[in-house]
C-alpha cells in the first residue's frame, strides 16, 4: 500500500497518497491555574544514553555525473549508465545499449524503494546525446532529497529479446547545495540551514533521541523496523517547496512521511503563531521560538515520525481511530508531551468525548488549542500500560489488531474487561465525569418492551406523511440522521427497545437503516 503522511503545524497526520491530518507538539509549559502534577502518572522516561555513536559527513553541493558499467549480458552489450542529479527536477539517466539479435526497441528505467514500491519511466532515444535518456521527477512531484532507491534498466530489441540490468543504489541528491548528513545505527539524518555553528550537537542529539527511545518501540511492536529510516529537515517552508512544481501553497503544511520512501520530510519549526491555533493557552509567542527551541522539535518530531514507519512495517498501517494511531507515536516519542495536564484543565471548561466517537485534531477546544486527538491518545495508552501489564499490553493489542479485531475489542481481550469499564478508569483519574452505557452506544441501552402493533422482523409501511422521515444513526432525542426514507415504503423491523420511556425502533428501508420513534413507524397515535 502506497503510503503518505502529510502533516500541519506542529506535529503529523497519516495519509494514504497524501491523508492530512492536524498535530501540535505542546511545549514544556505549565497550565494555568493548579498544576497537580501530583496527581499526574509520569510520561514514558527515554533510556539513559548519550555519545550514542555516529558518522557525521557533508554531502551535496556538486554537479556530478556518476558512471556505471553493465558490461555483456544474453547477447545485449549495455555499456555505461550515466546518472546527473537535477533535483529539484528530477534525474537524468542515459544508456546507450546494443543487441546481437535486432536494434533496440524500448528501454525503461525501474525505480524500487526501500519497501519494493515504485515506479517506471519509458526513455527516449536522444539524437543529441546519442542515448535513451529516462527522466524521473521532472516536474518535482514531491520528491524529497536524498530519497533513497535502486534502478535497474530493461532492454528490449526488436526480436524480442529483453534482459534487465543488476540493480544498482543511489540516493537523489542536491547538487546545488551541501547537506549535513549523520548516521547512526538507528537513523539517516540530512538538514542544512540551521545548526550550521555545531552540527554535532544537532547530530549527537538526533542519535541520542532514537537510542532512547528504541527500546520502547521494539517492545511495544515486538520487534525493530525492517530498514534504517531516514529523516530530512528543511530549513523552511521555502525549501520544501522546491519539490513541488506548484510549491507549497498552505502556510500550515510541515512535511510528510511515507512509508513506502522509508522517510519522514520536515520543515523546521518557525517562530508564527499556528493558524488556527493562536489562542491556545499553551503556545509559545513567536519571540519565545528561539532556534535552540526549534530545532529541539525536530527529535521529537522525527522520534514520533518513525512509529507511524513502524505502524505500516510491522502491522501493515495505522490500524484503528485516529486517537490510537496518533497516540501511539506520540507516547513512543522523546517528548510525548503533557497531555494529561491539558486533560485535566480542559475538562474543567468542557465535556471531553468518549474514545468511541470520532475524536479528531482541527477543531479548537475551549482551552483554544487543537489537536485533542493527540492528547487522549498517549494519556490513554499511557494509563492502560500503566495499570494493565506494561509495555508488553501495548504490543498484545497492536497484534490482535493485526489479526482484525478492533482497538476496543483487543483492549477487552487483553484487560479481561469490558472497554467501557477500563474508558472510565481512565476518566476518573483525569478528573472527568464516568460515562454511561446510554452516552456510548444508545442502542445498548435500550430497555426491552412489548408492542402489541410491532415485533421484531414486522414489514410495516410508513405512513402517508411527512414525505420523508429521517433515519437517526442511534437511538435518542438528540442523534443525528444519516439517512431519509420514503413515505408509503414497507419497512423492516431490525430491533426495537425502550430508552427514557420512549420507544424506538431500527428499521430497514430499502437497505438504509437507521432508528426512528413510533410516531414515525405507525404514524402518531390518538
Amino acid at each position: 500500500m502506497s503510503v503518505q503522511k502529510v502533516w500541519l503545524g506542529g506535529t503529523l497526520a497519516v495519509a494514504l497518497v497524501s491523508l492530512m491530518v492536524v498535530g501540535l507538539a505542546f511545549p514544556a509549559l505549565a497550565a494555568p491555574g493548579r498544576q497537580d502534577d501530583d496527581l499526574n502518572l509520569p510520561t514514558p522516561t527515554p533510556a539513559p544514553v548519550e555519545q550514542t555513536p555516529y558518522t557525521l559527513t557533508v554531502v551535496g553541493g556538486e554537479a556530478q555525473t556518476l558512471t556505471f558499467d553493465h558490461g555483456a549480458q544474453d547477447g545485449f552489450v549495455l555499456g555505461e549508465t550515466t546518472v546527473t542529479s537535477a533535483y529539484p527536477r528530477g534525474m537524468v539517466f542515459t544508456i546507450n545499449p546494443t543487441s546481437e539479435t535486432g536494434d533496440i526497441q524500448d528501454v525503461i528505467l525501474f525505480i524500487r524503494f526501500v519497501h519494493g514500491s515504485g515506479t517506471r519511466v519509458v526513455a527516449s532515444w536522444d539524437e543529441s546525446v546519442g542515448a535513451w535518456v529516462s527522466r524521473p521527477w521532472q516536474t518535482g512531484e514531491g520528491q524529497p532529497a536524498w530519497t533513497h532507491f535502486e534502478f535497474t534498466w530493461r532492454v528490449r530489441d526488436t526480436s524480442g529479446a529483453s534482459v534487465d540490468t543488476e540493480p544498482i543504489a543511489l540516493d537523489y541528491a542536491d547538487p546545488a547545495r551541501e547537506w549535513f548528513r549523520m548516521e547512526s545505527d538507528l537513523v539517516v539524518l540530512y538538514w542544512f540551514g540551521f545548526g550550521e555553528d555545531d552540527p554535532d550537537a544537532v547530530a549527537q542529539r538526533m542519535a541520542d533521541s532514537m537510542a532512547a527511545t528504541q527500546e520502547r518501540r521494539v517492545q511495544g511492536f515486538g520487534r525493530p523496523l525492517s530498514y534504517k529510516p531516514v529523516a530530512v529537515v528543511y530549513p523552511s517552508r521555502d525549501g520544501l517547496a522546491e519539490i513541488y512544481g506548484s510549491g507549497v501553497a498552505n502556510n500550515r503544511v510541515a512535511g510528510f512521511t511515507s512509508s513506502d520512501l522509508g522517510m519522514s520530510v520536515q520543515v523546521l519549526r518557525g517562530t508564527e503563531l499556528v493558524p488556527g491555533n493562536e489562542d491556545c493557552i499553551y503556545a509559545l509567542q513567536p519571540d519565545e521560538w528561539t532556534m535552540e527551541r526549534r530545532i529541539e522539535t525536530i527529535y521529537s518530531t522525527t522520534t514520533h515520525e518513525v512509529v507511524h514507519l513502524y505502524q505500516y512495517d510491522i502491522l501493515g498501517g495505522p490500524l484503528g481511530p485516529l486517537w490510537w494511531t496518533e497516540g501511539q507515536p506520540e507516547w513512543h516519542s522523546i517528548a510525548p508531551g503533557l497531555y494529561d495536564r491539558r486533560l485535566r484543565h480542559l475538562g474543567t471548561l468542557q465535556d471531553i468525548p468518549s474514545l468511541t466517537t470520532d475524536i479528531g485534531s482541527n477543531l479548537t477546544q475551549a482551552d483554544g488549542c487543537y489537536a485533542l486527538a493527540y492528547d487522549v491518545g498517549p494519556s490513554f495508552i499511557n494509563f492502560l500500560v500503566t495499570h494493565y501489564g506494561g509495555i508488553d499490553t501495548h504490543r498484545q493489542i497492536a497484534e490482535l489488531m493485526r489479526t482484525g479485531p478492533t482497538v476496543y475489542e483487543a483492549v477487552e481481550q487483553v484487560t479481561g474487561k469490558p472497554f467501557l469499564e477500563v474508558e472510565n478508569e481512565w476518566r476518573v483519574y483525569l478528573g472527568l465525569a464516568p460515562l454511561s452505557l446510554a452516552d456510548v452506544d444508545p442502542a445498548q441501552a435500550l430497555e426491552p418492551f412489548e408492542d402489541n402493533l410491532i415485533a421484531v422482523g414486522d414489514t410495516i409501511t410508513l405512513p402517508a406523511m411527512p414525505m420523508m422521515s429521517p433515519l437517526a444513526e442511534k437511538p435518542g432525542p438528540k442523534a443525528l440522521a444519516s439517512a431519509q426514507c420514503f413515505a408509503n415504503t414497507a419497512v423492516t423491523v431490525l430491533n426495537m427497545g425502550m430508552l427514557e420511556d420512549v420507544p424506538y425502533y431500527e428499521i430497514d428501508c430499502m437497505g438504509m437503516t437507521g432508528w426512528v420513534t413510533r410516531d414515525q413507524l405507525v404514524g402518531p397515535q390518538n
